[in-house]
């Protein structure tokens, strides 16, 4: 889902809203999305909270400053937004939409309704990634240009063991392209029943039969570029996952991978690239410990039963939500000490037991992934976190580096980031490209995106010194 930002009739980006975000800030000086600087005092949150009524998750609306309307009507504070709403400020205006609108429209017509617009398909996509199966077992491959998949019988990525096939059967070369595939295999290989030696293979799915016996299924896999991350010198640390992903003995039950690393530095894109890469059809959710009271804690984690306490609804908590699919824990150094020992008996037999609840609880499935900023180590020394819960999560660790560390991919990353706002390419003057390599970068990759979002109000696809104040 996209927030499309319009000022008066001209669309000016979209904002994507991923599923595990559960709060939005709209202006102030360090919001997610960013006035320009005549309007820095005015700010508005919006936040994901349970609608009991629906009994299900709604976006609400919490000013702070500034003369915020909703449907024309001024915002007090808890409105729910959804649908086709508008809310608005001066002459800018927000509306959801299923698509982010990259591509302009061919009418010059202004639009009867601020903050609505047609839906585009035709947005700019990307590789994502390939999908491949044989024998039951499944494995992700994420899109590097220039990486290469074999499928063989010895030292392969996809291990077809049998007599009749070459060590190196079958070479997959990820390219912009597309996916090269080349068969070196005495035996040959059959790709939807027709014998081929080599060929491009676009977005799709397909059928390769090697020594024309043994049949592996590959999905290429686009996504819109809008949703993209450029991973860049990151590659290594993505494909350290991936390669325990692709581990079935490892990975049939229940992964735990900790990840840590400073405020902002992309913590959270690692945690759903390990939901997409496990192909986990259940949801993705997140639930951040820092940002919920410790009276609620425990009822947000693992729910309530009806009747259980006074008032209490029946309602499932974070990992009964996500069973099925991906629990991302985020913060989780700021997890109450009352609640870890909780948190490491679910660890232990999987077992969720909701809030005033008597029995066993229910057995759940859960694919979790955890975040800190902080060390543990430390916070264990310190008894704020328990040091057998550390043992239990800490097996599977990635620590991702500042932005500071990783200088090639700023450049980059700046031009990636106001194509997915704007859908135009981005050209950085030498002046500014020196600038943005000097800066130290305290909020990482938020922090760049910050810069990047508020350069984009500008409409100028030529980024100078001038325009970054740092």
């Amino acid at each position: 889902m996209y927030l499309l930002i319009y000022r008066g009739s001209k669309h000016l980006f979209s904002f994507y809203i991923n599923s595990a975000r559960k709060k939005i800030v709209i202006g102030g000086s360090e919001g997610d999305i960013l006035f320009p600087d005549e309007m820095r005092e005015c700010e508005l949150s919006m936040r994901k909270e349970f609608n009991f009524e629906k009994k299900d998750y709604s976006w609400s609306l919490y000013p702070v400053s500034g003369e915020f309307k909703l449907n024309g009507r001024k915002i007090s504070g808890g409105e729910i937004f959804e649908g086709s709403d508008v809310f608005s400020l001066n002459d800018f205006s927000f509306s959801f939409s299923p698509t982010s609108n990259l591509v302009p429209s061919m009418s010059d017509e202004p639009s009867s309704k601020a903050g609505n617009t047609l839906v585009i398909e035709d947005e700019p996509t990307e590789f994502k990634n390939i999908e491949t199966t044989f024998g039951g077992i499944h494995k992700t491959f994420v899109f590097r240009p220039g990486r290469r998949i074999v499928i063989g019988r010895k030292n392969a990525d996809i291990s077809v063991a049998f007599d009749e096939v070459s060590s190196e059967h079958v070479i997959l070369e990820m390219s912009e392209r597309g996916i090269l595939f080349l068969n070196k295999g005495k035996n040959g290989t059959w790709v939807n029943g027709v014998r081929i030696n080599n060929g491009i293979l676009e977005e799709g799915k397909y059928r390769f039969s090697i020594a024309g016996r043994h049949d592996v299924t590959i999905k290429i896999n686009k996504e819109k570029t809008s949703e993209t991350f450029l991973s860049g010198s990151l590659s290594p640390y993505f494909e350290q996952i991936e390669n325990w992903l692709n581990q079935p003995v490892l990975f049939r039950n229940h992964p735990i991978i900790l990840l840590s690393g400073e405020s902002g530095s992309g913590k959270e894109v690692f945690a759903e690239f390990i939901h997409k890469t496990s192909g986990r059809k259940g949801a993705f959710i997140t639930y951040n410990a820092a940002s919920i009271p410790e009276t609620l804690a425990e009822s947000e984690l693992f729910g309530t039963a009806k009747g259980g306490f006074t008032g209490a609804e029946e309602r499932d908590g974070a990992f009964m939500l996500a069973d099925g699919g991906t629990l991302f824990l985020d913060e989780i150094a700021e997890i109450p000490v009352t609640l870890q020992s909780k948190l490491l008996r679910v660890l232990e037999d999987w077992n969720v037991r909701k809030v005033g609840e008597s029995g066993v609880g229910r057995k759940v499935d859960v694919n979790l992934v955890l975040a800190t900023n902080k060390d543990l180590e430390n916070a264990v020394a310190a008894q704020t976190f328990r040091k057998d819960l550390f043992y239990r999560i800490s097996t599977l660790h990635v620590k991702i580096p500042p932005l500071r560390d990783h200088e090639a991919d700023i450049v980059p990353l700046a031009k990636h980031l106001y194509r997915a706002l704007s859908g135009r390419e981005l050209e950085i003057e030498d002046s500014a490209v020196k600038k943005l390599l000097s800066y130290s970068w305290p909020g990482n990759i938020r922090e760049l995106k910050s810069v990047i979002t508020r350069f984009a109000y500008s409409g100028k696809s030529v980024l100078g010194s001038g325009d970054l104040q740092f």
